[in-house]
């Protein structure tokens, strides 16, 4: 039994030791052993998921009201060029999230999920309820 609890130490330092920089958590230690959050913490993958699927419709949903401010006039100008970069850069996130999460790299899908969800609020604020 000692032999089985000295090979989980030993994986586990040697998971810690793959952490060059800043593992704050286990799910961090354990990737770097395994090289997939997806095989240690499947809740992780199915919270970025969910994450990326309500930033897909948060981001669907700014459109509408993008193409609605446009078509009442009330969004034009520098703001209207200010809100479609924001928008593409947003997208472009999405986008790659979509292929961290091929993979199953929840963190990394997390990461562009909250750099689109910041752009999208940006958005929010700039553009102006159609009447």
């Amino acid at each position: 039994m000692k032999i089985y609890r000295f090979a989980a130490a030993t994986v586990l330092v040697l998971g810690l030791a793959g952490c060059t920089s800043g593992c704050t958590n286990l799910s961090a230690a354990f990737s770097a052993l395994t090289g997939s959050v997806a095989t240690v913490a499947p809740a992780t993958t199915a919270t970025a998921e969910q994450g990326l699927t309500v930033a897909h419709l948060a981001l669907n949903t700014v459109a509408v009201d993008i193409l609605a401010a446009t078509k009442a006039g009330v969004l034009h100008g520098p703001t209207a060029t200010t809100v479609k970069t924001y928008y593409d850069t947003a997208d472009d996130a999405l986008k790659a999230a979509d292929q961290l999460d091929v993979v199953a790299n929840a963190t990394g899908v997390m990461d562009k999920v909250n750099a689109a969800d910041a752009l999208i609020a940006q958005i929010h604020t700039l553009v102006p309820s159609a009447p």
